[in-house]
């Protein structure tokens, strides 16, 4: 019976590792969604998780919520950020901060800067 123990951490921490695995690259698939959908550039093909906790899903049910971090770019010159919230294997948010639009993509009377 002891010659097994060592084998529900060795699992668990396998789950772990592959459902991190996992999640991540479904949070960078949404991240490269979401610049192509606004037209602006994902920058370094990553994501960033910054943050880990256990939450409950819309059916009660304990998950990871995980933030993940990325940049983007719309003009070629300046870094903007972005986060992508998860809970479990699904997208809860995306969130990009205001961006400014290239020269001659503006409206004359508008702002140019997009936001989300």
């Amino acid at each position: 019976m002891n010659d097994w123990l060592w084998f529900f951490p060795l699992a668990g921490g396998f789950w772990y590792w592959w459902d991190t695995l996992r999640t991540r690259e479904i949070a960078r698939a949404a991240g490269r969604r979401a610049c192509d959908q606004r037209q602006v550039q994902f920058l370094d093909d990553t994501v960033v998780c910054i943050r880990i906790r256990l939450r409950r899903n819309t059916r009660g049910h304990m998950q990871f919520k995980r933030r993940y971090d990325f940049e983007f770019a719309s003009d070629g010159e300046r870094r903007y950020h972005g986060q992508i919230d998860m809970i479990g294997s699904h997208v809860s948010r995306i969130d990009m901060e205001a961006y400014r639009l290239p020269a001659g993509e503006g409206d004359a009377d508008g702002p140019p800067w997009r936001g989300q």
